[in-house]
């Protein structure tokens, strides 16, 4: 991030390192929160209005920040608020899951300006992934006419037991000790990953329905489960990293066989892999679908796209499918709001697409299995970030992350 400072003075070495960790905090704070006036960014910062007006005199002339002119006033004289240069710098997020990979780029106003782009790069064990994902970034880039130069950081959603103090991923690369170091040799530019669900609570914490709340949890339904945690403010991720495996809770008595191992996972009944696994099974018993005409009697084509498509056209079977995963949900959901005592529960993933179909399930195992007195004080809310959610908030999160480091 350093080298977009053109303004470096002839200053200390620690005074000049003193000011570039100042400057980073004045880019995060607009790129977060949007375009600020000098005194909102003194009180975000904790600096004087005096340091701050002088330092925005130096991105300016950096060419990162820009005056916009005067902004409202609650009396007195109107302020100049101050926002980023559109094309001053772009970052990468990047998800790669265990059915494809998607690319975006965002532009320093954390606006996309290219993708999402998906490519059929599916999640393995194998770290040369990373140099197949690269080669599409660059291809991406190539074509989106974007300077090289001006991607400052890579952000990366993955799948598995992430241990960040370490740089390990636990489940796909437990031989690699520091894949942090690996990905920056690959891809040339930093980079940062963490869990999926993290990420997208992060999406949820600084762009989305958890902004300005103190105690969240974030659902992430899609072909896992999984959980982002909230607490005070802040996203917890545990002693090792591995907080919010949610998903394999062995809670569902005679169930089927987890990809984990064990028996019964919560993840079996509610995931997009369940359901789909589900309608299958229940249309090789006999049921009648309109699942089936979807995909054209191929049942190896079900997925929760399809089961979603015959919900929304009034197929009963499938609308059952989704009926009994927000029972199960609901279930689960139960145990966290007695545990967490949460002021809002999120859902988000491709589940959460069928919403109108799970929503009541979820509500009325709610009010079965918890505490009427907590869960009457925890709104359930279904995630209006969308499928943009994973690349936005693991790019956002790599920008913060960069911008930490001293």
């Amino acid at each position: 991030m350093e080298k977009l400072f053109k303004n470096t003075g002839n200053q200390s070495l620690t005074v000049e390192s003193k000011k570039t960790g100042h400057k980073k905090q004045i880019m995060r704070a607009i790129y977060f929160n949007g375009p600020l006036s000098n005194s909102e960014l003194a009180k975000i910062i904790n600096l004087s209005t005096p340091k701050i007006n002088s330092l925005l005199i130096e991105l300016i002339e950096d060419g990162l920040v820009e005056d916009l002119g005067r902004g409202d006033s609650s009396g007195g004289r109107r302020p100049n608020i101050y926002g980023l240069v559109k094309e001053g710098f772009y970052v990468v997020g990047i998800t790669i899951n265990i059915n494809r990979t998607i690319i975006s780029i965002f532009n320093s106003n954390n606006e996309m300006v290219s993708g999402p782009h998906y490519f059929q790069i599916k999640m393995q064990s194998d770290i040369t992934i990373f140099s197949r994902v690269n080669e599409m970034l660059e291809k991406v880039v190539s074509e989106s006419q974007i300077p090289y130069d001006k991607i400052i950081v890579a952000g990366i959603e993955l799948p598995g037991l992430i241990n960040l103090k370490q740089g390990i991923n636990k489940t796909y690369f437990p031989d690699v000790d520091n894949l942090f170091d690996e990905l920056r040799k690959i891809f040339g530019i930093p980079v940062f990953f963490n869990h999926d669900a993290k990420v997208r609570t992060f999406a949820e914490q600084h762009f989305g329905l958890a902004k300005n709340k103190k105690h969240v949890l974030m659902l992430q339904a899609d072909w896992g489960l999984g959980l982002g945690i909230i607490i005070n403010g802040k996203l917890y991720s545990g002693k090792t990293g591995y907080s919010g495996e949610f998903g394999h809770l062995p809670i569902v008595d005679n169930g089927v066989l987890c990809a984990c191992g064990k028996k019964g996972c919560l993840e079996t009944m509610v995931s997009a892999v369940a359901i789909s696994r589900m309608a299958k099974e229940g249309i090789q018993r006999g049921n009648l679908s309109l699942i089936t005409e979807l995909v054209q009697n191929d049942l190896e084509k079900i997925d929760i796209s399809v089961v979603i498509q015959a919900a929304n056209q009034g197929d009963q079977f499938a609308i059952s499918l989704f009926s009994e995963a927000g029972h199960w949900l609901g279930r689960g959901i139960a145990y966290l709001i007695q545990i967490f005592n949460p002021e809002l529960i999120i859902i988000g993933g491709r589940v959460a697409e069928a919403s109108q179909f799970i929503q009541a399930p979820i509500q009325q195992a709610i009010n079965t299995f918890s505490n009427r007195d907590i869960s009457n004080n925890t709104e359930i809310k279904f995630s209006e970030l969308g499928t943009k959610a994973g690349t936005i908030g693991v790019a956002a999160y790599a920008l913060e992350k960069l911008s930490m480091i001293k």
